[in-house]
C-alpha cells in the first residue's frame, strides 16, 4: 500500500453566503481552490458558530446546515 499524499492545512473562512451568488476575488479563488487539490478522504471542520458550553465535537457523515443569523 503507497503512502497517501498529505493534503495541506488551510484556514478558510467561510464569508457571507453571498459568495455563491455575487462574483467575487473570494469565489473566484475558492472555485480555482478546489481543481488544485486531490479529493480528502476526510475534512476537519473547526467552527465557533456552533453555541456549546464545553468543546463538542459531532461525527455526523452529513451534518445539518446552521442558520445563526439571528
Amino acid at each position: 500500500m503507497s503512502k497517501p499524499n498529505k493534503q495541506p492545512t488551510l484556514f478558510i473562512s467561510h464569508g457571507s453566503p453571498m459568495i455563491v451568488i455575487e462574483p467575487s476575488a473570494a469565489r473566484t479563488f475558492l472555485t480555482k481552490l478546489g481543481t488544485t487539490l486531490e479529493r480528502p478522504r476526510a475534512i476537519l471542520s473547526i467552527s465557533a458558530h456552533w453555541a456549546t458550553d464545553t468543546p463538542t465535537v459531532s461525527i455526523d457523515p452529513k451534518p445539518g446546515t446552521m442558520h445563526d443569523f439571528g
